[in-house]
Order: C-alpha cells, then structure tokens, then sequence
C-alpha cells in the first residue's frame, strides 16, 4: 500500500479508537532528552524512583539501536476529563465529619463505565490501532509503549507533532490541552512524517505557582522529591514533615498545575461529574477520606485492582488519607484517626495518623 495512504489510514483508525491526536516521527535518538533526564537523575531531582535508571534514559532514548527493524515512530494522545476544578461552585462540599479528599483525574479513566488503568486501555486501543494496520500490510512488525515502557514519551509527542512541553513538564495538545495521556508505537514500515511541534508556553508562568510544594523548579524542570504525585503515589515510607500540609487534601496525584494552565481552560475535555464520595465503584475525583483510611486490604482490592489507585497499595493510600484528613481542618474525624493510630497494621499510616491528630488538636 502507499505510505501516504496507509498513514491516513493509521490516523482515521486512531481517531475511531479514541486517540485525541496522532503523528509519525522518525526513528532517531533523542540527544537533547537524554541529557536532560540523566543529569536529573545525577542531580537527585528523580530519587525514590530507582527504576528511573540510567540504563532506562540510555535504552528510551535511542528505539532505533534497540529495534533496528524500525522505520515509523507513530507517537498518540488519549484524552480523559479533569476533574471539575475547586472554586466557582465547581467542587463538592464535604459533610461535617467526611471531609473529600481528591484524586488526580486519571485515576478516574473508564471504559465503557468501568474504572480502569490507562496503562491498559491504551495497550489495548494500541494494539487495535495495529491489528487494523495488518489488514493492509499483514507483514508489518510492531512495538508499542505505555508509560511503563522504555520509551520517552513527550520527546515523541512533540517530534510528532501532536503537541509541546509546557512549564509544568506536561505535553500539551491542541484537542485536549495537558489532560491526556501518551503512547508510542514503533512501526516497520516507512510513513510520511509530520512537523514536529514549534509552540510553547510564552511568557505564561502560571503553572509554576500554582505547586504548592515548588516542585517545578524552573520551567520545564520538576523536582519529583517534591512533587505531590511523586509523593503521594511512588514514595514509600513517611513522607516529610515540611511537606504535608502542602499536600492539602490530595490523597491520590495532582492535578494543580494543570488546572492553573490557561490552555487548559479553553482545551480541556468537559469535566467529570464529581459525584457520590464512595470510591465502591471504584476512584472518584472527591473521595470520602474516612472510608478510604478505613479500607481493609480486601476492600481497597476489591474497589482499586485494576485502576491506577492500585500502585500506590492499602497502606499508601491510608497514609496519604491521614494527612489529608488532618489538612482538611475537620476535627470531628479525630475518632477515625485515633482508631488508625491505635489499630493499623502499618507503622507509617499509624504515625501519620498521630500527625494528624497533633495538627487537628493544635488548631
């Protein structure tokens, strides 16, 4: 098949499947991101992610000396709603006693009505996108990546074409803003490439204050130490004592810079519905902070196995719940969390409760 026509046959698919945007960019190393991401890690803005490695930079940033077959790096966005931002009578009120936390908006993804992991709708609407490639080219090899590959997700996207770096370190597109979530499939086949992408933020800083915590250093450069997603998802252990009250009531990510982006504001998809706070259908945006400290294993797998919430575990999410129960100001849930301090299995949620008992008590 013509390339031409069979590019415009990958990009009318991916569409059909969901993907907001879609490019084709040529396998070639990405010089600039590797230094970036290694000097990163040497300056230990990436510690406590000891899988963000090196050896990862070294392998991500060169698909072509790992794949040698490869011709085509087709780079996709998949876009989800935010989360109806605080403020403006957006945002849900809490009951007296069962103060709402909050969940970054993609750990609220669905299929079809179901809360799922991005990681695995979008191997799957990727492996679709291939399936329907081998109906014309049935010989054609491919490799897909998902965030937990070894491949450099935003260098893709903008030498694709489909969006630029903002200040914050999120891609943003021209159909959904920042609020979507990226994906790389290596092709065999040579395909006509398109323009990588020129724009950027300007003189918008908006972002950057936005961090309660100042983990966005400079633009474009973050400091996952500081980071409320870093730190409520991927560290493990106690988390700082300088750092939780400005963790607020994140129990789960963090979508502040994204919701202070101008672009966003005009881009984004239409929000979710914020809803009931019980997360027994599993995540939602506002979550009921009690009922999540209170889970038993049983129950956090039964509402969380699946969905992104699963990676921070049980005892992650009660521990991130316990600060944020004492940040939300309610003293009527001392009793749950004097129960969390006395009686959970895990050292660090019983400390963090204690924290926040001393917080609630002090004020």
């Amino acid at each position: 098949m013509d390339p031409g026509e069979l590019k415009e046959r990958l990009q009318t698919r991916a569409l059909e499947l969901g993907f907001c945007a879609v490019g084709v960019a040529p396998v070639r190393p990405f010089k600039q991101a590797r230094e970036r991401a290694l000097r990163a890690i040497a300056e230990g803005r990436m510690a406590g992610m000891p899988w963000f490695s090196p050896e990862r930079v070294e392998a991500s940033a060169d698909l072509g000396a790992r794949y040698p077959w490869a011709r085509s790096l087709v780079a996709l966005a998949w876009p989800y709603k935010p989360a109806p931002a605080p403020g403006n009578g957006r945002s849900p009120k809490s009951a007296p006693g069962r103060p709402r936390g909050r969940f970054s908006a993609y750990a609220c993804i669905d299929d079809g009505g179901r809360r799922v992991d991005y990681h695995d709708l979008l191997a799957t609407r990727c492996d679709a996108l291939v399936e329907s490639l081998r109906e014309y080219v049935p010989d054609i090899r491919a490799k897909r990546f998902v965030d937990h590959g070894w491949a450099m997700d935003r260098p893709a996207a903008e030498l694709a074409g489909i969006g630029f770096t903002g200040k914050n370190a999120n891609v943003i597109t021209p159909r959904a803003g920042s609020y979507v979530m990226l994906a790389e499939i290596l092709l065999s086949a040579t395909l006509p490439e398109d323009a990588p992408s020129r724009r950027a933020c300007g003189t918008c800083r908006a972002c950057i204050p936005a961090c309660p915590t100042g983990a966005i250093t400079a633009p474009g450069i973050i400091d996952a130490r500081r980071c409320i997603s870093y730190l409520t998802i991927e560290h493990k252990g106690p988390i700082p004592h300088d750092l939780r009250p400005l963790i607020g009531t994140w129990a789960f990510g963090c979508d502040l810079c994204q919701e202070a982006c101008p672009i966003n504001e005009r881009l984004a998809p239409q929000p979710l519905d914020a809803g009931d706070p019980s997360t027994r259908m599993g995540p939602v945006p506002y979550p009921d902070l009690v009922e999540c400290l209170q889970l038993s294993e049983a129950e956090f797998a039964q509402r969380f196995h699946g969905t992104a919430v699963w990676r921070a575990g049980r005892a992650g999410l009660a521990r991130n719940c316990a600060i944020a129960l004492g940040n939300a100001g309610d003293k009527d849930v001392i009793p749950a969390l004097t129960h969390a301090r006395d009686s959970d299995a895990d050292e660090v949620v019983r400390e963090a409760a204690a924290w926040s008992i001393e917080r609630l008590s002090a004020n």
